[in-house]
């Protein structure tokens, strides 16, 4: 008997052991701080304004061009946007890779994250100004830029604390406003 008990000990405390692993892997562990959605509101809301203050305050005229541009081509607009931001950030990764690389990649990024941000207050003041229309029921409604950033950033601010459609709505917006922030920028080098 004495030999029998070893192997019975053994197995039990394998079998103990896989049930108190299968308990704790069954535990649910929140790894990242999740913010309240009034805050994530509320900060979406101030970033708009202010970048989109700047931007509507130091270049309005082209603040309506970027506008007009995205209304007459949104396809484009997108599919520059697409471009822009998939294909920026996957050349940065690739320059990244190398010293010498590192060395572009670096205000490269900073570039970018420039273009993004430009970009997103467009797309804010593009979805202001479309709300705006929507709302006046003209579609030769052409509202203040001021009104259109607000209107936009407020809309951006509900959407951002919308789960899956909100964030769908906003990631187009923004592309819409990286793409022709792009596209005017590969005009004027090209």
């Amino acid at each position: 008997m004495v030999p029998l008990r070893k192997p019975l000990t053994a197995s039990l405390g394998l079998v103990s052991l896989l049930a108190f692993a299968g308990v704790t892997s069954a535990q649910t562990v929140e790894t990242t701080q999740q913010f309240s959605p009034v805050f994530r509101g509320l900060t979406t809301f101030f970033v708009d304004i202010v970048v989109g203050g700047i931007l509507v305050a130091a270049l309005p005229a082209y603040t309506r061009d970027s506008l007009s541009e995205i209304r007459n081509d949104p396809g484009g607009s997108f599919l520059w946007g697409l471009l822009v931001g998939i294909g920026g950030l996957v050349v940065l990764v690739v320059l990244a890779i190398t010293i010498i690389g590192l060395l572009v990649a670096i205000p490269g990024l900073v570039a970018f994250f420039v273009v993004a941000l430009v970009g997103g207050a467009v797309g804010t003041v593009f979805l202001g100004s479309t709300v705006a229309r929507l709302l006046s029921g003209s579609s030769q409604s052409r509202s203040s830029l001021g009104i259109s950033l607000v209107v936009g950033a407020f809309v951006a601010a509900v959407l951002s604390v919308v789960p899956l459609v909100g964030g769908l709505v906003l990631f187009v917006v923004d592309t819409l406003g990286l793409g022709v922030v792009g596209r005017t920028l590969y005009r004027s080098y090209a």
